[in-house]
């Protein structure tokens, strides 16, 4: 197993300084909490809770600001950079993150039916009486439950659309590793796409219906017995409650919380968080008594 030192890494990037040990190592790149023994993170908060989540981390090499390096404890070195998102990009992509597919060999279910020209590649899996219709690619590392229908043109796992840009303005591309859990009892129609999570996975849970030409981006989780109907988009880290309706059309911005039971109308744009039990209208989305 290859590991890099936070000396390498910050030679790498060319620009901030290190507090801690520079011979301390990473193999692999983790989200901030829990994080990960021997892995790189990032923190990307300035505030006061930074200092308790670098400190709260499992993993050993963090990246973050300036304003968040009194957080640094015996057990961890810190990378000191001006914009620790892009520098956190810039080493996953250089030292732990590969391009090519992920390999392995796909499970599935004696029970599950496949049709005609499917692709289920890397340790992707099928669970019972699951159905996948025809030209449905698989990607990496989803895991579908049981009795499960995902209908013709459905393209599960493919890397999310996320950048970050740099200081001349290209834009470098945020690491997806995590992978997509489809759980039990989930209907998903044509020609939906749903997005592998970055560093952590992409859920939906079960009982779900999602109709045709929808886009589920990274990080997403949508509850349970959820309605998702056709030509909705789906930010980035959305977290959708069990029993919503997302109406014809609707867009949710990235990292918005919906509640549980919430009816999202026809063409609205979620640009807030919606609490339990409401409906919400129009553009910008508002409550519907108002």
């Amino acid at each position: 197993m290859t590991t890099i030192s936070a000396k390498e890494i910050r030679d790498f990037l060319g620009c901030g300084f290190v507090m801690g040990d520079w011979g301390r190592a990473a193999s692999k790149i983790a989200k901030l909490l829990p994080g990960e023994k021997g892995a790189l993170s990032f923190c990307k908060y300035e505030d006061g809770s930074a200092a308790a989540l670098i400190n709260g981390s499992l993993s050993e090499i963090i990246i973050c600001s300036e304003k968040a390096s009194s957080a640094l404890c015996d057990d961890k070195t810190l990378i000191i950079v001006s914009r620790p998102r892009l520098a956190f990009a810039k080493a996953a992509n250089k030292f732990f993150v590969g391009r090519m597919p992920v390999l392995g060999i796909p499970k599935i279910a004696a029970t599950a039916v496949i049709g005609p020209n499917c692709v289920i590649s890397g340790d992707a899996e099928v669970g019972d009486n699951s159905v996948l219709y025809g030209n449905i690619n698989i990607l990496g590392r989803v895991k579908i439950g049981r009795n499960v229908i995902i209908n013709p043109g459905a393209v599960i796992g493919a890397e999310g659309f996320g950048y970050e840009p740099d200081e001349d303005g290209t834009l470098v591309q945020f690491p997806h590793i995590g992978g997509v859990i489809i759980e039990d009892n989930v209907e998903i129609g044509a020609n939906v796409c749903i997005d592998k999570g970055a560093l952590r996975d992409t859920i939906i849970r079960q009982g779900t219906k999602i109709d045709n030409l929808v886009h589920i981006a990274h990080n997403v989780v949508i509850g349970k017995n959820c309605r998702i109907i056709c030509l909705v988009g789906i930010g980035g880290s959305v977290e959708i409650g069990d029993n919503s309706f997302i109406g014809i059309s609707a867009s949710i911005k990235n990292q918005k919380k919906i509640g549980k039971n919430v009816t999202v109308g026809m063409g609205a744009v979620v640009t807030k968080d919606v609490p339990d039990n409401m409906t919400v209208i129009g553009n910008p989305a508002r409550p519907y008594a108002k």
